[in-house]
């Protein structure tokens, strides 16, 4: 069966009257998925006053067609200033998928794109959504990278840190150079998707929430600075988790030095330094990094937790004709 697209009740958001209605859905969706996903109202609130997004112009919901307060679906789209990218999230409840109530929400997403005018839009699936891709790529949505948040239990036995021959570790403590920092972090992440290029005054500013012995940099024999990690010891982590949790921003090396030992060694160099403090749960964040290293990871012990496959929708040649 599929709803009649011109009958589904598809309306614009009300910030007044929808917030239950659609923390209700998500908590369906959730119970669903199991994403460990959980949108409170003070968050949702939180999303309604961010930058680059207008909630009744840039949100929908769809009412249940049976007549009940029931919300079956939800759609947003935010731009936000600077950016070429507008970021979009569907949801449709469980009991009403594949009934066309995701495509329609996707028409009205890729209708108000067309007015705001960014570039593209991009979704982020959850791989275990298996029906995702087949939907994301009948609408024209290409994959460009992925998301991945891995888990490292307490109880792991790890291999000893082996530095390749003609590579050196120090910490940015010893270091203290801004410059170099930002070099690192510019050029070690080189063509990956979900990095940007960052300014020094950027890395100024967020430098002093930054544990300084644990950001590690890696140098060539040549003396040139050629890879990165930021380790630190996570207190919003350890809080949700009831346990000591340390958090690693998954390794980056510059593209010419690519190779599974370095990147072997720093991840391993993270791992045991936030143990020496105290800290033997530990959670990476990985932004488009290559399957094989990711394979690498797994097979040093690390557990997926969730990932996200970022779906992108190329709107600039509809820009440059209009």
């Amino acid at each position: 069966m599929t709803l009649d697209k011109n009958m589904l009740p598809i309306r614009t958001f009300s910030p007044s009257q929808d917030i239950p209605g659609l923390l209700s859905l998500y908590a369906a969706v959730e119970a669903t998925d199991q994403e460990g996903i959980e949108i409170s109202e003070h968050a949702l609130l939180d999303q309604l006053d961010q930058p680059g997004h207008d909630p009744i112009h840039d949100r929908w919901v769809v009412d249940a067609p049976d007549g009940s307060s029931q919300l079956i679906g939800s759609a947003l789209i935010s731009f936000p200033p600077g950016t070429l990218v507008a970021n979009a999230n569907i949801i449709v409840h469980p009991s009403w998928r594949h009934l066309g109530v995701g495509s329609s929400l996707v028409s009205r997403v890729i209708e108000r794109a067309r007015l705001l005018k960014p570039g593209s839009i991009q979704v982020l699936a959850n791989t275990r959504h298996t029906d995702a891709p087949g939907f994301l790529k009948k609408h024209a949505f290409i994959p460009q990278g992925a998301y991945t948040e891995l888990r490292l239990a307490e109880d792991i036995r790890l291999p000893p840190v082996i530095w390749p021959f003609g590579y050196t570790m120090r910490t940015y403590r010893d270091v203290n150079d801004l410059s170099i920092l930002t070099q690192a972090m510019n050029l070690s992440y080189i063509p990956l998707w979900g990095h940007r290029e960052v300014s020094e005054s950027e890395m100024a500013s967020w430098l002093p929430d930054f544990n300084l012995d644990g950001i590690f940099l890696v140098f060539s024999e040549k003396g040139r600075v050629v890879g990165i990690s930021r380790t630190e010891p996570s207190d919003v982590r350890t809080k949700k988790n009831g346990n000591p949790t340390g958090y690693i921003d998954a390794p980056g090396i510059v593209p010419q030095h690519r190779r599974l030992d370095l990147f072997r060694a720093l991840v391993l160099t993270g791992i045991k330094w936030l143990r020496q403090q105290g800290y033997p749960l530990v959670e990476m964040e990985s932004w488009g990094d290559k399957l094989e290293v990711l394979k690498m990871y797994r097979e040093l012990g690390f557990k997926d937790i969730r990932q996200l496959v970022s779906y992108e929708l190329l709107l600039m040649d509809e820009k440059n004709s209009g």
